[in-house]
């Protein structure tokens, strides 16, 4: 049975995140001017799989392929813009961060 799980993201950052094979990225969004949220819909009973995800602020440099675009997200009131895209590897001399546990829980 599939369920929706949510992880917390770093803005601004490329980092790796621990999604059962399969995982579809549903949606990225904020909660206020909090760090932003990623919603995925998952079958917990698969293994998993590391996913490679960038976050690029508007108007900064971007790998020449940063990966498959997810969706574009906002904080402080519109004033910071964010993109997210996926990729199926790190970008090369990249440094990826190691998040604290995802938070990921059943949609509720």
């Amino acid at each position: 049975m599939k369920t929706i799980w949510k992880f917390e993201l770093t803005p601004n950052r490329l980092q790796s995140i621990p999604i059962p094979h399969g995982g579809q990225i549903l949606t990225v969004q904020t909660k206020g001017d909090t760090a932003p949220l990623m919603w995925v819909l998952v079958d917990p009973d698969m293994p998993v799989k590391e996913r490679y995800l960038g976050i690029y602020t508007t108007n900064t440099a971007l790998p020449d392929d940063p990966g498959h675009y997810i969706g574009t997200f906002q904080i402080l009131e519109g004033s910071l813009e964010f993109h997210l895209f996926e990729t199926t590897a790190p970008p090369p001399g990249a440094q990826m961060i190691e998040p604290d546990p995802p938070l990921f829980s059943d949609f509720k």
